[in-house]
């Protein structure tokens, strides 16, 4: 019987499916749960194969930051539409986002992603995060202003809100929270925007 052959991917395809594999376990597990013996597991190749594509294992790190930031960009709303469909358009994409990706919601929510990750995923992770938060400023901003988002809460209250409101729907930690029913965010993020909007008169009366 004539032996099999393995077919060898081409080194673009090879490298996204590094930052894929290293990207899942950072969901599973955080930063220790990435090792070359673990990425190397994930994707199905020796632990030697991996330094063919990478540098070091900090560089494959860096390359799952940056597939995250490229998952991340896409959600940001069109700066055209209307503020409140930006801020709803926007925690829909996000929460769907981060459920289907625990990596990326590891990134943004560790304080070991802030203190661990090489120098170049940290400016980068960052840099997603200034934009996600320009535009929900922008858009919690102009909706205060417009008269659609209420104006007796200070805007940096508001986004609190809405940024914990996503994260809660996405993480689920301790014993306590485990025993409960996830939230479903078709039920959550309706009432969010309940909460931000300006009251109707016949509820201030």
């Amino acid at each position: 019987m004539p032996a099999r052959t393995r077919t060898r991917k081409p080194a673009l395809e090879r490298r996204g499916e590094i930052a894929a594999a290293t990207l899942r376990l950072l969901g599973r597990g955080g930063l220790p749960a990435v090792t070359a013996a673990t990425v190397a597991a994930e994707v199905g190749v020796s632990p030697a194969a991996l330094f063919r594509h990478f540098a070091t294992l900090d560089a494959i790190v860096a390359a799952a930051v940056d597939l995250a930031v490229a998952r991340l960009d896409p959600t940001l709303p069109p700066a055209a539409a209307a503020p409140v469909a930006r801020l709803r358009a926007l925690a829909s994409a996000r929460v769907r986002l981060l459920q289907d990706e625990p990596g990326i919601a590891w990134l943004l929510r560790s304080e070991q992603a802030a203190s661990s990750l090489p120098a170049p995923a940290v400016e980068a992770l960052g840099g997603a995060i200034a934009r996600s938060r320009a535009v929900i400023v922008t858009a919690v901003r102009q909706g205060v202003e417009r008269g659609e988002l209420r104006a007796d809460v200070p805007p940096a209250v508001l986004l609190t809100v809405f940024t914990a409101t996503i994260h809660a729907l996405v993480h689920r930690t301790g014993l306590a929270q485990r025993s409960l029913r996830r939230p479903d965010p078709d039920d959550v993020l309706p009432g969010l925007f309940r909460l931000l909007a300006v009251a109707p008169p016949e509820v201030l009366r």
